[in-house]
């Protein structure tokens, strides 16, 4: 059986993912389509707009057959290791077995040929050189790769073109099977926040936020849009302010400089900054500087809480002996049996020291109640 796998967030789901999720599967000639989702948080170490069920419910609704959870240990990290957490996945999956992603770049080859690069002991050097200069990673990276090769140095400012590298060596890394294919990315870019029929799934997190969900209804499945109508948007705007609280109260008694990602001393400015400030915004208005990206110190703040120790050589190294499946396709439940480990249907499954169950235990504090098995979604 030919499985096309998409590793996601959809945070929400949009019709440009809709799109992805279509092409994937007629480029390919796939059977089936199964998602690999980040859980209850996303990459950039916020709240997802709707828990980890329900999202995976909109996918299947909308033409995927399975979704699997996303560990948050591969989630809330660098882009190279959110990459290498899905294609271990997807490696455990039986059959003839393709990764499809979206790119700004939509060239397969291309794509390989600056993954490829960056091997290069011209790059490493250069990426070295501007890291040893204060430039964080994002920066050092591209002017790295226009120094080595300047005709793709705009590639690598586009999110989903840096994803798509990672995907590719991730396979490469790990001698994998799967095969990479890739859809140009079409509508509105991850930064573009102008509401369209394509717009991003950031522009739909805006207009909820500002109240103007119907601006973007035509942007997503009506299923989606029924959800996040009858959200609690105002618990999503204060969700800052609780996990301020809880840093303030959980902080001191943990050792951060253990935790997933920190580095530099960005501990003590935390932890000074915790002492000092009295609310959420006061706190984020201090401690954010062009050193660090938003994402990486949101990313951080929520390991805090997690107490997430993993480091980049235990992400390295974890075999994934289980798969935590979200939702699925009544007409797919085949798919139980297509996996090469355990396969986890509700949370008494998962084993107890996995880093899933405090995840949806923060959720939950944070924002809401939700199921703790699988959803079959009938046809």
């Amino acid at each position: 059986m030919k499985i096309a796998v998409v590793i996601c967030e959809y945070n929400p789901l949009q019709n440009g993912h809709i799109y992805h999720l279509s092409r994937a599967k007629t480029d390919t000639g796939a059977e089936r389509v199964v998602c690999v989702m980040s859980g209850n948080f996303t990459q950039r170490g916020e709240c997802a707009v709707s828990d980890k069920y329900t999202r995976a419910t909109w996918a299947v609704k909308n033409g995927v057959d399975m979704v699997v959870e996303l560990p948050p240990q591969y989630v809330l990290t660098t882009a190279k290791y959110f990459a290498l957490g899905g294609v271990k996945i997807a490696n455990l999956i039986k059959g003839d077995v393709i990764l499809s992603f979206g790119s700004e770049l939509g060239d397969i080859k291309a794509l390989q040929e600056i993954a490829d690069i960056q091997e290069d002991s011209n790059f490493k050097s250069a990426l070295k050189t501007s890291l040893d200069l204060g430039n964080g990673y994002a920066k050092s990276y591209g002017d790295a790769i226009g120094k080595v090769s300047p005709q793709f140095a705009d590639c690598v400012c586009s999110p989903n073109n840096i994803l798509a590298i990672e995907y590719i060596k991730a396979l490469n890394e790990l001698n994998s099977k799967v095969l990479p294919h890739t859809v140009k990315r079409i509508g509105g870019g991850y930064h573009d926040k102008k509401a369209t029929e394509l717009c991003s799934a950031s522009a739909v997190r805006e207009a909820c936020e500002k109240g103007k969900l119907n601006d973007v209804r035509q942007s997503v499945p009506a299923c989606v849009y029924d959800a996040l109508s009858r959200s609690d948007m105002q618990k999503h705007l204060d969700v800052k302010d609780r996990i301020f609280m809880l840093l303030k109260y959980c902080a001191p008694n943990i050792d951060m400089t253990m935790i997933h990602g920190v580095k530099e001393g960005v501990e003590n400015r935390i932890s000074s900054l915790l002492d000092e400030c009295d609310c959420w915004q006061g706190f984020w208005s201090k401690l954010t500087t062009k050193r660090y990206t938003d994402a990486y110190l949101l990313r951080t703040l929520t390991n805090v809480l997690l107490s997430n120790e993993y480091s980049a050589n235990d992400l390295a190294q974890e075999n994934i002996n289980f798969v935590n499946v979200l939702a699925v396709a009544e007409r797919s439940k085949d798919l139980l049996s297509a996996f090469n480990c355990d396969v986890a249907t509700k949370s008494g499954h998962i084993p107890n020291d996995s880093l899933i169950h405090t995840a949806d235990l923060l959720y939950s504090c944070l924002l809401c109640n939700f199921s703790n098995h699988m959803q079959i979604v009938k046809d």
